[in-house]
């Protein structure tokens, strides 16, 4: 008889002693840039394990400390003063020491004159230049592009960064990395655990720790059904995701697993995934274009290209970028008898920057598909899917919910599933010619496996307790609340925090 396996790990002890080495494990930094309950929740799991096991564990929460404020930072340390309430971050240190962790174990940033290198900007802030920004020899440039000045700030190479923001963001990463290589040196840590490490200050977290040859452990999200996930790889090693999801279906209780993976897909088929509303919201569910008979139709489902133009990889074997694979396709497509191709532009384009949105267009103008449907289109992309007698992604999410569909699904971009023997991966224009001319659903085991994961990736809190009303969902650990502050005080922090911004901006 099989086990009930209830999360992708059945402990976060054991977990924990599968990333880390004991001695890895003896002395850990935690430094938190933001205030996010659900994350906060995470750390004081994790650190509270880690005490439990004899680990010394120290904690750097300084998500109100920055110089710039993080995408995190919800509160500002005066207004919640001012107004009687407290953050999540303050409500996770008052639990960790309730939980007997000493005060002394709660870090204040030691380097006052940081930056302690000089920091140069070039003379024209394009993109390109200000990826390659280095501080004390890390990647700083890369980690300043994911945190914008603006919510419609492009992408594109041919939008100017404001200086003022940029020397900003420059101060803060340097902050962040001066402070955390500090306490890594002042404390003797063996291993520094961060979150996500995506954005600004997490990132710099990550290069101190990594240039002080120190293991860097990430929390995160995790399924939809499970509390969070820890993991020793970048957030963005697909590879290694991939790997994770066909040892996790391996060794799950084969029915369960399918029901599991089927049920991720099915909800998001249905509109009925939470997660997934800002993408279908203007979409009528069945709604679709008219097919004439005998057409055989390629239909390729664009990427957000936001979240994946700073991924750290070669981008010769992807076509380049995706309006050069988009470009090559059309060609192809258009040398084939009775094919069409269809061009579903990524729903999310209806939030993207203005110039970003215009030169998609643009791209997809040039490509001259048969048909393009726009992203504010009421079209159901999942009734498209079952349309298309080929479907053609760079990266989209939409690849492996048309390889469960049994769709035959070729991948042009980098993406989390064609590993996962579900899709074809094409690296050259040969290749692409190929999958076309002889198309076949992959395995339809790989879309499960990816399914599965989203559902049950990562672990259940072991101190933490969820109190879940239906309505807000807080935390609770040694009796102490770990929840938002009041909204009163996030609205007010919010506002001072946009007038400096725009300050920055305008400056």
């Amino acid at each position: 008889m099989s086990t009930i396996r209830i999360a992708e790990f059945q402990s976060v002890t054991q977990l924990l002693e599968g990333l880390l080495t004991k001695e890895e494990r003896a002395c850990v930094l935690i430094p938190s840039f933001n205030q996010w309950p659900f994350s906060t929740a995470a750390w004081v799991d994790i650190a509270a394990v880690l005490y439990e096991g004899g680990s010394l564990v120290f904690h750097a929460p300084w998500a109100q400390l920055t110089p710039l404020a993080d995408v995190g930072r919800t509160t500002e340390k005066w207004a919640n003063t001012l107004l009687g309430t407290h953050d999540a971050d303050q409500g996770g240190v008052r639990a960790l020491k309730a939980c007997g962790i000493p005060a002394r174990q709660f870090l204040a940033p030691q380097v006052r004159n940081s930056p302690i290198e000089a920091i140069t900007l070039p003379e024209t802030l394009t993109r390109a230049a200000v990826r390659a920004l280095t501080y004390r020899g890390s990647p700083m440039g890369k980690a300043m592009l994911q945190v914008t000045p603006e919510r419609d700030t492009p992408m594109s190479e041919a939008f100017i960064w404001p200086r003022a923001w940029v020397e900003a963001s420059a101060r803060s990463y340097a902050f962040v990395y001066d402070n955390v290589r500090a306490a890594i040196e002042d404390h003797n840590i063996t291993a520094v655990v961060i979150y996500n490490g995506r954005f600004l200050h997490d990132q710099a977290a990550r290069a101190a720790a990594m240039d002080a040859n120190v293991p860097v452990i990430y929390y995160d999200a995790s399924g939809t059904e499970t509390d969070y996930e820890v993991t020793d790889h970048d957030i963005h090693d697909w590879s290694a995701l991939q790997h994770r999801m066909l040892q996790m279906y391996a060794n799950w209780p084969v029915a369960e697993r399918v029901t599991l993976g089927s049920k991720w897909f099915d909800d998001r088929i249905k509109h009925a995934d939470p997660h997934n509303q800002r993408f279908v919201e203007a979409q009528s569910s069945g709604d679709t274009p008219d097919k004439p008979e005998g057409e055989l139709w390629v239909v390729y489902f664009s990427s957000s290209g936001d979240e994946i133009i700073e991924l750290d990889i070669d981008w010769s074997e992807y076509f380049g970028s995706q309006r050069q694979a988009l470009s090559i396709l059309a060609d192809q497509v258009r040398q084939l008898p009775n094919h069409r191709l269809i061009v579903r532009s990524h729903p999310h384009k209806r939030h993207k920057p203005p110039l970003d949105v215009a030169e998609w267009l643009q791209d997809v103008q040039d490509a001259d598909p048969d048909l393009h449907i726009p992203p504010e289109s009421p079209v159901d992309s999942y009734a498209l899917m079952r349309q298309a007698d080929v479907v053609v992604t760079y990266g989209s999410t939409s690849g492996v919910e048309a390889a469960y569909a049994g769709k035959p699904v070729i991948v042009m971009g980098p993406s989390a599933y064609d590993e996962l023997g579900c899709a074809t991966r094409v690296r050259t224009e040969q290749e692409l010619n190929s999958a076309l001319l002889a198309p076949h659903a992959g395995n339809q085991d790989g879309a499960l496996a990816y399914g599965l994961m989203a559902v049950r990736r990562g672990v259940h809190f072991a101190h933490v307790r969820v109190i879940d009303d239906g309505v807000n969902r807080t935390y609770q650990l040694a009796g102490v609340q770990i929840d938002q502050a009041a909204e009163r005080s996030r609205h007010l922090s919010h506002a001072v925090r946009t007038r400096r911004l725009a300050r920055l901006i305008n400056r």
